[in-house]
């Protein structure tokens, strides 16, 4: 059997698999068993502790994962070494290597080769792989190294989304605050969708907490068990919406050097929360309507579809009816989207919860607030809910003299209409021309330089370029 068909084999065993240590596992019994290495293993960075090397998997010759080389500092002995330097070290001569002491040992188990690779993904360091050899096929496994590293970092990909999603769904109760009529309305909407497997669209202004509003969802499914996902359609550069939705073959385009998971794979079994939905791109709602209609994907590149099982959870922050009459968006994928719309009521329509909402946030800053707070704060339009709200007690918290804030530690706020003052929106979008204008003057126009100065790519500072008129 050839080096290339045994490493597409193992590579793809890695691919078939987003759990970590399975992806592990993989590596180091692949090693062992389709290459002949007499041991394999493998140590990662430790979370808390990037300066030392924990052994997280083992095959061959000892599975003990404990002893000496349990834990290596970064920079000690050869797998440190490996770590700090992030080069690879291999010998295929260890009976007359000096590096290598442990000389009866290695002639106890006839081992010839060594080589060791650090596992590293678009410059991030994950760990190490290690492998003694036999034979001396040592200098044939960087291909191989390459690969589990990037197996390995989408595995952990997966993973922190998982564990963000738990997380955040464990606090949802709490934060979801209030008792007014107009938020009872849009949680019993919630409590009757969650069981069915509708597809759901969230309206909501900036800050009524349309995510919270779709885990709550989510969590109340029978797809709780599963992942949610969630994706803002708004800050999708136009050049990478589909790689990110659907994901990519290896050699799809350039740099697309391994097949990516999208998100929509990432969510199979789960929930799919699109933020932001009416800034999808043309072209990229065309292909969620087939998704939508055939319940399958096509990787960027693939020439296979693969079929999902995702609820989808859509939001919008416009008028989606008024986007569709004014041809920005697809009435087809509107009435896909819109099978159980739910509004989701303004802060200003739900002023009895404010009391609430404030204990609850005042509470997490370790204070309590005057009998005259409470009025004040009820007196205010709100245009940016309770996102608003939280912050302007943050910063309440931060300026109070003591364990009470007083109307004197908040900011002066304007009884004035949201519709007599710029929006949100229109303020940050002027904040954001400003300082697009002044990177481009600094670059004396050049927009690659322009972009590098931004800390951002071209083709996404092009695209903001764009929607802002500039």
């Amino acid at each position: 059997m050839t080096l290339d068909s045994t490493l597409a084999r193992i590579t793809l065993r890695m691919a078939s698999t987003l759990d970590v240590r399975d992806v592990l596992a993989e590596i180091t019994r692949g090693l062992v068993d389709d290459f002949g290495v007499a041991l394999a293993r493998i140590w990662l960075l430790e979370p808390d502790d990037p300066k030392t090397l924990r052994l997280v998997a083992s095959a061959g010759l000892s599975t003990r994962l404990d002893g000496a080389h349990a834990r290596v500092p970064v920079g000690e002995l050869k797998i440190g070494q490996i770590a700090e330097t992030r080069t690879a070290l291999s010998s295929t001569d260890l009976a007359g290597d000096p590096r290598f002491p442990e000389k009866k040992w290695i002639a106890d188990n006839a081992l010839e080769a060594f080589a060791g690779y650090p596992l590293v993904y678009r410059d991030e360091l994950l760990g190490v792989l290690a492998t003694f050899s036999r034979a001396k096929v040592a200098d044939h496994l960087e291909v191989f190294a390459a690969q589990a590293a990037i197996a390995l970092a989408n595995a952990q990909l997966v993973r922190r989304l998982r564990a963000e999603n738990v997380s955040l769904g464990e606090g949802l109760d709490r934060r979801i605050v209030g008792d007014s009529a107009a938020l009872r309305s849009a949680l019993e909407q919630v409590d009757r969708v969650a069981k069915a497997p509708s597809t759901v669209l969230l309206l909501g202004e900036t800050g009524t907490g349309k995510e919270l509003f779709a885990r709550a969802i989510h969590e109340k499914s029978p797809r709780r068990r599963g992942p949610m996902v969630k994706v803002n359609c708004g800050a999708l550069p136009p050049t990478l919406v589909e790689s990110e939705l659907f994901g990519h073959e290896k050699g799809a385009f350039t740099g697309a050097v391994a097949r990516r998971i999208g998100r929509f794979e990432l969510a199979d079994g789960g929930t799919l929360f699109l933020d932001e939905i009416s800034e999808l791109p043309p072209d990229a709602q065309t292909k969620l309507l087939r998704v939508l209609q055939e319940r399958e994907i096509e990787r960027v590149g693939g020439t296979k579809p693969v079929r999902i099982d995702v609820r989808i959870i859509a939001a919008t922050n416009r008028d989606l009816a008024a986007e569709v009459r004014e041809g920005r968006f697809r009435d087809d994928l509107y009435f896909r989207l819109a099978v159980f719309p739910i509004r989701i009521p303004p802060l200003r329509e739900r002023r009895e919860d404010i009391p609430a909402l404030v204990e609850s946030i005042v509470r997490r800053f370790g204070r309590t607030i005057d009998e005259d707070v409470v009025p004040y704060l009820q007196a205010y339009e709100w245009p940016g809910n309770v996102r608003e709200l939280e912050n302007v007690l943050e910063r309440a918290a931060v300026l109070a003299r003591d364990s009470i804030i007083h109307v004197s530690d908040l900011p002066e706020l304007s009884t004035t209409t949201p519709a007599e003052e710029a929006s949100l929106k229109e303020r940050v979008n002027a904040y954001e021309r400003s300082i697009i204008e002044e990177a481009l003057k600094r670059a004396g126009g050049n927009q690659s330089e322009a972009a590098r100065l931004l800390a951002t790519s071209r083709a996404t500072l092009q695209y903001r370029m764009k929607t802002l008129g500039l």
